[in-house]
């Protein structure tokens, strides 16, 4: 039986999730329902991607029978309202990066699906892409030897890829929760504890921006034994050269399918591994377990107390 899906957003990220998705058997995804928060923009996301049902509300699509589990994708000063929405109505949920906007936040919805039994997953989709699966296969080996120092960087000017759009508004919440969780998926993924936990004098030095193309989205993993290097842009690796100086590629495959996000043909990764999850009965993805969510806002919120700010969900 297909993964049913409800998607909660017509805008691009959702739009790039569906078009990824409608690359896959059907007789495994299928998108059953869309919600938007205008009835309009619904329909005429439903018509583009032959959705059955169009929702002019997040209400609606939450109250859908025949949705099995919510793609949450609006702006994420809405995350958290929306996912709790879901969760509520005893939906599944994978919801897109970053997952709400504090720790609390993300506590209070990982309590919320344990307690009902429901799978919850953040949307770090880099960590399903085939090059980072090579990675997490050399960490565990242990081929490079103790950890001392990583040394990532993701930096870009949104209006290179989306030159139409300018700056838009979901910028909420500065660039440490749109580019800074990359780079801080990364130093999770490699230390697997929190920064104050580190041991061995070990260090992850991490640069982001949101509007500075420094040209070199690139991180290195440094060993007693050797170094690893992840070839430019993280948040989509393609190429990873290993300790041993062999270089692996892994390219995305072709789409004639319209995308506005680079690589989001790549998102079909991410779609496998929940529904496998959800075949296999999870409630928690082994990729993207809820502490690494926890932990992530955790850095965020101290990054943010630190500087004297704050933000809150919508």
């Amino acid at each position: 039986m297909a993964t049913r899906w409800g998607i909660c957003s017509a805008g691009l990220i959702a739009n790039d999730f569906c078009a990824a998705l409608r690359t896959l058997p059907s007789s495994e995804h299928e998108i059953v329902a869309v919600g938007a928060r205008k009835k309009e923009d619904a329909v005429v996301f439903a018509k583009q991607f032959d959705i059955p049902t169009a929702h002019g509300s997040y209400e609606e699509l939450a109250k859908d029978a025949n949705v099995e589990i919510a793609y949450v994708a609006p702006r994420h000063p809405y995350h958290y309202s929306a996912c709790m929405l879901f969760l509520e109505h005893g939906k599944h949920v994978l919801c897109e990066k970053p997952v709400t906007m504090t720790q609390d936040e993300c506590q209070q919805l990982v309590d919320k699906a344990r307690e009902r039994k429901l799978f919850f997953m953040e949307g770090i989709w880099t960590r399903f892409f085939p090059a980072m699966k090579l990675v997490r296969q050399e960490l565990e080996s242990g081929s490079l030897g103790q950890i001392n120092i990583l040394r990532a960087t993701f930096a870009t000017r949104l209006t290179s890829f989306l030159p139409d759009l300018g700056r838009p508004p979901y910028f909420e919440g500065g660039s440490l929760l749109t580019k800074g969780c990359y780079v801080l998926h990364l130093a999770q993924l490699v230390f697997k504890q929190r920064p104050e936990k580190y041991k061995g004098g070990a260090m992850a030095v991490l640069c982001y921006h949101d509007n500075c193309a420094m040209g070199n989205n690139t991180a290195t993993i440094h060993g007693t034994q050797g170094n690893l290097r992840i070839h430019d842009d993280i948040h989509t690796p393609t190429t990873v050269t290993l300790p041993s100086g062999e270089t692996k590629h892994f390219p995305i495959p072709d789409t004639d399918h319209k995308f506005y996000y680079w690589n989001s043909i790549a998102f079909i990764y991410e779609a496998q591994a929940v529904r496998t999850c959800l075949q296999k009965g999870l409630t928690e993805s082994p990729d993207v377990p809820h502490e690494d969510s926890l932990s992530i806002m955790a850095v965020i919120g101290e990054a943010h107390k630190q500087m004297g700010i704050s933000f809150k969900s919508a």
